[in-house]
């Protein structure tokens, strides 16, 4: 019990600022259920701490730094190498962050789109990078710290600005003596500028001060983005990918063009001009179809970069699944709209930031009116993302009736064929008529299927 505790209680301050991984999350929970010491400490660490700002502004984060820190270390030291799939990356988490099935899923040589999120949270660069960067920042970061000082700054140039004022009271009743009247309007002139640059220091303290709270919900929606980058470009490969068939079935046909137009042109019956446009056309589809592998090269390398593979390896990149129509029937757009406003990371850390800012200052009316607007843009996107929703639906339906008819239409042609009734040529061109709807029909799911995960990416909170 005692080590599994001592695991426990570095997870803690992860878990209470909503910060663990799901594994995590749930590894903490099962052990909170089973053990009143470990609840009792995370109490205590969610409890309000009194103390004076002044004195010591950061001190209720001061305990769950010391953790971190020492959370790092164990990280660091426990971090496994994963010596499956070309694994090249040592993991974030350390071992017990998941079960050893996990584990082994997670570091076999297969890459499946529901593995992403994971995969980009345990070796992703970009996504470790910001993790690194925030919790160096809230070690070392002291907003109150850097308010407070603005404040005194500001109330140094207000204190100038009366000193000023003074000295041209002083002299206010001798304005007849040669001179004093322009050392009265010099001083009048300095105080007012004075007071100017005293407000502007203070509206900088107000607009720049940025809490805890506010760090959080920037940095998981910067996390956030990463993920859904890394899905992007996984689906982008694969509607690269499901081409490539379609290029070669065409090349096929090309080629099959090439020489019954040869053959054609040795019974006068085509030119030589008909013989080069065939070449021609045959040597763009050929170009082509190296420029696209190519291409597909070039985005396995980077997504096998993104996700913990070396950039050579060669992982078995799986299909985007199914798009899951049972999602789409669950969905309610008003309740969704309300917990989309709700859960929206950027759109709290503004409101955070409202209610940091000085009453009736010109930044907190201008935050004000971004917050409105931003709640506006996010219930029409929803309505946008719902429609889009709807309309790759049908898209995908229509998709699947012109495939169905295709195909019927092959089979008829291939019978003709084995009769001796069409000609191999009139069989291959329809069997490429195929592959075009069938590759429609899989992008159309594609699209849906993205469409889907891009709704249920802002009911979590994070919206483009």
């Amino acid at each position: 019990m005692k080590l599994e505790c001592d695991v426990i209680r570095d997870l803690l301050p992860l878990y209470a600022e909503k910060l663990a991984s799901p594994a995590s999350s749930a590894l903490v929970e099962q052990h909170l259920a089973e053990c009143p010491a470990c609840r009792a400490e995370l109490e205590q660490m969610e409890k309000p701490v009194l103390v004076q700002p002044e004195s010591q502004p950061d001190a209720p984060l001061l305990g769950i730094r010391k953790t971190l820190q020492k959370k790092s270390i164990r990280i660091a030291a426990a971090a496994v190498l994963a010596l499956q799939g070309s694994f090249a990356a040592l993991a974030a988490s350390p071992q017990f962050a998941y079960d050893a099935d996990t584990w082994a899923k997670l570091q076999d040589n297969v890459m499946e789109y529901s593995e992403l999120p994971y995969l980009v949270q345990e070796y992703n660069p970009t996504y470790l990078n910001n993790q690194t960067t925030y919790q160096a920042g809230r070690d070392t970061k002291n907003a109150k710290e850097v308010q407070d000082k603005q404040y005194n700054q500001a109330n140094d140039l207000y204190d100038s600005a009366d000193n000023l004022r003074d000295q041209a009271d002083q002299i206010e009743d001798y304005l007849a003596v040669p001179g004093m009247a322009s050392a009265y309007a010099s001083l009048m002139s300095a105080s007012v500028m004075v007071e100017q640059n005293a407000l502007k220091t203070q509206q900088s303290a107000d607009a720049s001060y940025r809490d805890s709270e506010m760090d959080r919900l920037d940095y998981m929606n910067s996390q956030d983005a990463v993920v859904v980058q890394v899905e992007a470009a996984f689906a982008a490969y694969n509607q690269v990918k499901k081409t490539i068939p379609l290029m070669e079935k065409s090349l096929e046909l090309q080629e099959l063009t090439l020489q019954m137009t040869q053959k054609r042109q040795q019974l006068g019956q085509a030119t030589q001009i008909d013989v080069l446009n065939a070449q021609k056309s045959l040597q763009s589809l050929q170009s082509t179809l190296t420029q696209t592998k190519a291409g597909l090269q070039t985005q396995h390398q980077q997504l096998c970069v993104q996700t913990g593979w070396t950039y050579d390896a060669e992982p078995d990149i799986q299909d985007l699944p199914q798009a899951d129509l049972g999602r789409i029937a669950a969905m309610n757009l008003a309740a969704d709209t309300q917990t989309a406003l709700q859960q929206n990371l950027s759109l709290q850390s503004n409101k955070r930031g409202y209610a940091n800012m000085a009453e009736g200052s010109a930044d907190k009316k201008n935050m004000d009116r971004t917050i409105k607007n931003q709640e506006q843009t996010i219930r029409s996107s929803m309505q946008t993302l719902y429609n889009d929703i709807m309309q790759k639906q049908t898209a995908l339906q229509l998709a699947d009736a012109s495939l169905a008819a295709e195909t019927q239409a092959m089979n008829a042609m291939q019978k003709k064929l084995e009769l001796g009734m069409t000609t191999q040529m009139e069989y291959k061109s329809e069997e490429v008529s195929v592959l075009e709807k069938q590759i429609d029909k899989e992008t159309a799911n594609m699209n849906l299927q993205q469409a889907i995960e891009t709704y249920e990416w802002a009911l979590k909170g994070y919206m483009k």
